[in-house]
Protein backbone atom coordinates (compact mmCIF):
# COMPACT_ATOMS: atom_id res chain seq x y z
CA UNK A 1 0.00 0.00 0.00
CA UNK A 2 1.12 3.52 -0.63
CA UNK A 3 1.95 5.65 2.41
CA UNK A 4 -0.56 8.12 3.85
CA UNK A 5 1.14 11.46 3.19
CA UNK A 6 -1.64 14.00 3.82
CA UNK A 7 -4.74 14.26 5.98
CA UNK A 8 -6.92 14.75 2.86
CA UNK A 9 -5.52 11.54 1.36
CA UNK A 10 -6.17 9.77 4.64
CA UNK A 11 -9.81 10.95 4.83
CA UNK A 12 -10.56 9.73 1.30
CA UNK A 13 -9.05 6.32 2.06
CA UNK A 14 -10.69 6.19 5.52
CA UNK A 15 -14.14 6.80 4.04
CA UNK A 16 -13.48 4.01 1.51
CA UNK A 17 -12.85 1.59 4.40
CA UNK A 18 -9.17 0.98 3.66
CA UNK A 19 -8.17 1.08 7.34
CA UNK A 20 -10.87 -1.25 8.69
CA UNK A 21 -13.45 -0.56 11.34
CA UNK A 22 -14.15 3.14 11.64
CA UNK A 23 -16.86 5.63 12.45
CA UNK A 24 -19.62 6.09 9.86
CA UNK A 25 -18.39 9.13 7.94
CA UNK A 26 -19.76 11.58 5.37
CA UNK A 27 -17.70 13.78 3.05
CA UNK A 28 -19.91 16.85 3.37
CA UNK A 29 -22.96 18.27 5.10
CA UNK A 30 -25.04 17.39 2.03
CA UNK A 31 -23.86 13.76 2.11
CA UNK A 32 -24.71 13.55 5.80
CA UNK A 33 -28.18 15.10 5.33
CA UNK A 34 -28.99 12.50 2.64
CA UNK A 35 -27.82 9.62 4.85
CA UNK A 36 -30.74 9.53 7.28
CA UNK A 37 -28.38 9.02 10.23
CA UNK A 38 -29.85 10.47 13.43
CA UNK A 39 -27.24 9.90 16.16
CA UNK A 40 -24.77 12.34 17.72
CA UNK A 41 -22.08 13.68 15.41
CA UNK A 42 -18.51 14.89 15.29
CA UNK A 43 -17.43 17.54 12.76
CA UNK A 44 -13.86 16.70 11.78
CA UNK A 45 -11.12 18.55 9.93
CA UNK A 46 -9.03 17.52 6.92
CA UNK A 47 -6.26 19.82 8.18
CA UNK A 48 -3.79 17.88 10.35
CA UNK A 49 -4.07 19.13 13.93
CA UNK A 50 -7.00 21.37 13.01
CA UNK A 51 -9.96 21.91 15.33
CA UNK A 52 -12.68 19.31 15.70
CA UNK A 53 -16.14 19.60 17.24
CA UNK A 54 -17.70 16.82 19.35
CA UNK A 55 -21.14 15.72 20.55
CA UNK A 56 -23.27 17.62 18.05
CA UNK A 57 -26.94 16.68 17.93
CA UNK A 58 -28.16 15.74 14.47
CA UNK A 59 -30.81 18.49 14.58
CA UNK A 60 -28.07 21.08 15.21
CA UNK A 61 -25.43 19.94 12.72
CA UNK A 62 -26.37 22.48 10.04
CA UNK A 63 -26.11 25.38 12.50
CA UNK A 64 -22.73 24.10 13.71
CA UNK A 65 -21.43 23.47 10.17
CA UNK A 66 -22.29 26.92 8.86
CA UNK A 67 -21.27 28.60 12.12
CA UNK A 68 -17.79 27.06 11.85
CA UNK A 69 -17.44 28.19 8.25
CA UNK A 70 -18.84 31.72 8.70
CA UNK A 71 -16.75 32.28 11.83
CA UNK A 72 -13.60 31.46 9.83
CA UNK A 73 -12.63 28.52 12.07
CA UNK A 74 -12.43 26.24 9.02
CA UNK A 75 -13.17 26.18 5.30
CA UNK A 76 -16.08 24.10 4.05
CA UNK A 77 -13.75 21.97 1.92
CA UNK A 78 -11.74 21.08 5.06
CA UNK A 79 -14.70 19.70 7.00
CA UNK A 80 -16.32 16.30 7.08
CA UNK A 81 -18.73 14.56 9.46
CA UNK A 82 -18.50 11.33 11.45
CA UNK A 83 -20.86 9.62 13.83
CA UNK A 84 -19.85 10.38 17.40
CA UNK A 85 -18.31 7.36 19.06
CA UNK A 86 -19.75 6.15 22.38
CA UNK A 87 -17.00 7.89 24.37
CA UNK A 88 -18.69 7.07 27.68
CA UNK A 89 -17.98 3.39 26.87
CA UNK A 90 -14.30 3.94 26.08
CA UNK A 91 -12.00 1.41 27.71
CA UNK A 92 -8.70 2.32 26.09
CA UNK A 93 -7.39 4.61 23.34
CA UNK A 94 -4.21 5.98 21.92
CA UNK A 95 -1.55 5.83 19.24
CA UNK A 96 0.66 2.85 18.44
CA UNK A 97 3.61 2.38 16.09
CA UNK A 98 6.53 0.04 15.61
CA UNK A 99 9.66 1.29 17.36
CA UNK A 100 13.17 0.20 18.21
CA UNK A 101 11.93 -1.96 21.14
CA UNK A 102 8.82 -3.43 19.53
CA UNK A 103 5.60 -1.47 19.76
CA UNK A 104 5.52 2.07 21.13
CA UNK A 105 2.18 3.01 22.66
CA UNK A 106 0.93 6.39 23.88
CA UNK A 107 -2.41 5.68 25.57
CA UNK A 108 -5.12 6.65 28.02
CA UNK A 109 -8.06 4.96 29.71
CA UNK A 110 -9.96 8.24 30.21
CA UNK A 111 -13.45 7.94 28.71
CA UNK A 112 -13.52 11.21 26.75
CA UNK A 113 -12.71 12.14 23.15
CA UNK A 114 -9.10 11.15 22.52
CA UNK A 115 -7.57 14.62 22.24
CA UNK A 116 -9.06 15.64 25.58
CA UNK A 117 -8.36 12.29 27.23
CA UNK A 118 -4.67 12.21 26.27
CA UNK A 119 -4.17 15.70 27.71
CA UNK A 120 -5.97 14.77 30.93
CA UNK A 121 -4.00 11.56 31.51
CA UNK A 122 -1.66 9.59 29.29
CA UNK A 123 1.05 6.98 29.51
CA UNK A 124 3.91 5.92 27.25
CA UNK A 125 4.98 2.24 27.14
CA UNK A 126 6.95 0.04 24.76
CA UNK A 127 7.68 -3.57 23.93
CA UNK A 128 6.04 -6.34 25.94
CA UNK A 129 4.04 -3.92 28.09
CA UNK A 130 2.53 -2.23 25.01
CA UNK A 131 1.72 -5.60 23.46
CA UNK A 132 0.13 -6.87 26.70
CA UNK A 133 -2.09 -3.78 27.02
CA UNK A 134 -3.28 -4.08 23.42
CA UNK A 135 -4.05 -7.80 23.92
CA UNK A 136 -5.91 -7.00 27.14
CA UNK A 137 -8.23 -4.37 25.64
CA UNK A 138 -8.66 -5.19 21.93
CA UNK A 139 -10.84 -8.15 20.96
CA UNK A 140 -9.07 -10.77 18.82
CA UNK A 141 -10.48 -9.46 15.52
CA UNK A 142 -9.32 -5.93 16.35
CA UNK A 143 -5.88 -7.26 17.37
CA UNK A 144 -5.57 -9.05 14.02
CA UNK A 145 -6.56 -5.92 12.13
CA UNK A 146 -4.12 -3.75 14.09
CA UNK A 147 -1.34 -6.19 13.23
CA UNK A 148 -2.35 -5.98 9.56
CA UNK A 149 -2.24 -2.17 9.68
CA UNK A 150 1.18 -2.15 11.37
CA UNK A 151 2.57 -4.60 8.80
CA UNK A 152 0.99 -2.84 5.81
CA UNK A 153 1.69 0.78 6.74
CA UNK A 154 5.35 0.71 7.76
CA UNK A 155 6.53 3.86 9.59
CA UNK A 156 2.94 4.90 10.33
CA UNK A 157 1.14 5.70 13.58
CA UNK A 158 -2.20 3.95 14.11
CA UNK A 159 -4.73 5.87 16.21
CA UNK A 160 -7.44 3.75 17.85
CA UNK A 161 -10.19 3.66 20.45
CA UNK A 162 -11.53 0.53 22.12
CA UNK A 163 -15.04 0.39 23.56
CA UNK A 164 -16.93 -1.81 25.99
CA UNK A 165 -19.22 -2.81 23.09
CA UNK A 166 -18.69 -3.49 19.39
CA UNK A 167 -19.01 -0.19 17.51
CA UNK A 168 -18.28 1.14 14.03
CA UNK A 169 -18.75 0.28 10.37
CA UNK A 170 -17.62 -3.36 10.64
CA UNK A 171 -19.80 -5.50 12.93
CA UNK A 172 -18.13 -7.38 15.76
CA UNK A 173 -15.12 -5.11 16.40
CA UNK A 174 -14.67 -3.34 19.72
CA UNK A 175 -11.96 -1.08 18.29
CA UNK A 176 -12.32 1.83 15.89
CA UNK A 177 -9.24 2.83 13.89
CA UNK A 178 -9.34 6.63 13.68
CA UNK A 179 -6.19 7.48 11.80
CA UNK A 180 -3.20 6.03 9.98
CA UNK A 181 -0.42 8.55 9.34
CA UNK A 182 3.31 8.70 8.73
CA UNK A 183 5.35 9.54 11.79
Amino acid sequence: MKPVRTKSDFVKRYRAGEFGNCSPTWDSLEDYLHSGYEGPLHIRNRVAGGPTWYDIRCDAVEVWWWGIIFSGEARETDLYISAMAPTDLTLFQGEVQRGMRGLDLHYTTVAKPMRTALVEESHQVSGAVATALLHHYLDSRSQDWLEYLLETYIDHVIELSTYDVPWGTVPGYNTCFWEVRLY
